[in-house]
């Protein structure tokens, strides 16, 4: 476990020197709690109650050379304060420690959860399938917080506890050599192999529960987020009994098993101090016998309880190493996930200008093994080209598409573009190419300006209202109280179909890219707009690549060429009219409901 952990302290590099101050304080801390309290609870205690027989000699040499051996007044204050003193140091120490331990934990999370976003936005499409919402959300923001407590918190606690540990029973070891309390140190501390055994059963208890929970509470993360992601369908269908009753369920199997943990975890803590009670007795029985001296008995309490309070924070990280090791795995399934879009050595410039010629050689792809999605697609698709792909819902054309962005890469074949293989350039270059408008385009809890200024994040606002009057949708966006800065809720569901749509085809206006593709672009707009839009989309496709995928034909404009998709396959390629001709499956889409208006 602890060779996982080690590569995560990289995190801790940039603000090691204040995790160092901490580590400082906590040594103050601990020096000041180990040591100082027990020698006070000896040698000043006894003073302050008249036993300056016990008194050690720099006390009393203290006492006579300042104060005449008068141990009342002015030395019975200075003894009387030495105890805020120590307690003062002691305070310093633990605000210290917690304050920079606590700085450099804050740093160490953010700096997990930013590596851990970057590595999701770095990864491709096929990585979203193997993993639910929920999961991706928990790793990414649940669980570097449990990789700080032990990266951090553990470290500090593992130098401060033992060093507090060590100088408490240095004092008893030290003590026990010079008188008979020799005896009750062994005794006091012969329960520590009780406790270590203890520890580990509910360590290895914990880990095992910890490893359900994290998969309940994932996949309930998962279930709320759907949940609240389609409050039509719920309603629409009155599933909120089932929903709630469902929620409980969950909810119990959660509670249940936190309970079962929670017991075995508060188990060990009152455990811990009962062996240490009946350590502690046996140890207080034989000092009586031996006529142990108040100041002396004081000073092994102290000093027991300093010892017996690391062993069982000792204790506590190792159950918190256990727990760890479930998050740890899923949290390192999604750092350690590899990219199957392979990068190249050295990549090549886009050149300029941008035709936009494309071509698909020999390309298959498949999204899981031996289930193939696209086979043997030959297509090539000149510069400046209108091209409409036509074929049944999963035939495959939206798959064909993401392959030009690569948020794919085909396992067979290659694309060209203006005849360089795409994997030859670099990805972010790539996609500056592309405008893409989506079936249903996801808008972002931003405003109006900022959502259409995804396409191109440099506008000036006057490109950006040029780009909604080309979308047609400058008009309903005045009429919103704060116009272009009015917000737009999650996932723009203040919003109608139409007008999503719209303004996620003002994107494409404002990128300008040369290459454009339309999937179902205008699905979502009513008649009128439909109109409307087609117009303006006929006018940017001029001088463009465009790729338009749809069911309806008359979402094509009359010159365009239409490959029929099917079953992974293309099974025709041509105009309307050659397409009506020569192709049967072409002929069966014109005369059903699949495809309207031809």
């Amino acid at each position: 476990m602890i060779k996982r952990i080690l590569p995560y302290f990289r995190y801790m590099k940039p603000v090691r020197f204040k995790f160092l101050l901490g580590i400082l304080f906590g040594v103050v801390f601990s020096l000041s709690s180990g040591l100082g309290l027990p020698l006070m609870a000896e040698y000043v205690f006894p003073v302050l109650f008249g036993n300056t027989d016990k008194a050690p000699l720099w006390i009393s040499n203290f006492a006579n050379i300042y104060f005449n051996g008068n141990v009342d007044g002015g030395f019975l204050l200075i003894c009387c304060l030495a105890l805020p003193a120590v307690i003062l140091v002691r305070t310093i120490g633990s605000i210290g420690n917690g304050y920079f331990i606590t700085y450099t934990g804050i740093y160490v999370i953010q700096a997990i959860q930013l590596d851990m976003f970057k590595k999701v936005q770095s990864l491709p499409l096929s990585f979203f399938n193997g993993y639910k919402t929920g999961e991706i959300n928990a790793a990414v923001m649940g669980y570097p917080n449990q990789i700080k407590e032990i990266i951090v918190d553990t470290c500090n606690d593992l130098i401060k506890e033992p060093l507090t540990l060590i100088s408490a029973v240095g004092f008893l070891i030290y003590k026990s050599i010079n008188s008979q309390s020799f005896f009750m140190a062994i005794i006091g501390f012969a329960s520590v192999p009780l406790i270590i055994l203890i520890v580990r059963r509910v360590g290895s208890y914990l880990a095992t529960r910890s490893r359900q929970l994290v998969k309940l509470g994932e996949n309930l993360g998962s279930w709320v987020i759907e949940c609240f992601q389609s409050p039509i369908e719920i309603r629409a269908y009155n599933l909120q009994k089932i929903q709630i009753e469902s929620f409980k369920n969950q909810l119990k199997k959660i509670f249940k098993l936190s309970m079962k943990s929670t017991r075995f975890g508060l188990i060990m803590s009152p455990s811990i101090e009962l062996i240490s009670g009946i350590g502690f007795a046996f140890a207080l029985f034989l000092g009586v016998q031996y006529g142990m001296a108040e100041g002396e008995f004081l000073a092994l309490i102290v000093a027991l309880y300093m010892a017996y309070s690391p062993v069982k924070k000792i204790g506590a990280i190792q159950n918190a190493i256990k727990v760890l090791e479930a998050p740890l795995d899923r949290l390192e399934d999604i750092l350690h996930a590899k990219d199957k879009i392979v990068l190249p050595k050295e990549y090549k410039a886009i050149p300029r200008p941008v035709k936009g010629g494309l071509k698909f050689e020999n390309i298959n792809f498949e999204y899981f093994p031996n289930k193939p999605i696209l086979k043997n697609i030959n297509l090539e698709i000149p510069p400046n080209t209108s091209v409409g792909i036509v074929g049944k819902s999963g035939s495959g054309k939206s798959t064909l598409v993401n392959l030009i962005l690569r948020l794919y890469d085909p396992i067979k074949g290659r694309i060209l573009l203006d005849g360089i293989d795409i994997r030859e350039f670099k990805i972010d270059e790539l996609r500056q190419m592309v405008a893409y408008v989506p079936q249903t385009p996801l808008l972002f809890n931003a405003t109006i300006e900022d959502n259409i200024k995804v396409g191109n994040p440099e506008a000036s606002h006057e490109k950006i209202v040029k780009a909604a009057k080309q979308a047609q949708a400058h008009e309903f966006i005045i009429e919103k109280a704060d116009g272009y800065k009015t917000m737009i809720s999650e996932r723009g569901i203040s919003l109608s179909g139409g007008q999503r749509q719209r303004i996620s085809i003002a994107r494409a206006f404002l990128k300008d890219a040369p290459i454009l593709i339309l999937d179902e672009a205008t699905s979502s707009l009513d008649n009128s707009s439909d109109m409307g839009i087609k117009a303006t989309l006929k006018e940017l496709s001029k001088g463009r690549t465009t790729i338009n995928i749809a069911h309806r034909i008359s979402s094509f404009n009359k010159n365009d060429i239409r490959v029929i998709v099917d079953k992974g396959e293309i099974k025709g390629l041509g105009t309307h009219e050659k397409l009506l001709n020569n192709c049967e499956l072409y002929k069966i889409l014109n005369s059903s409901n699949e495809i309207q208006n031809i």
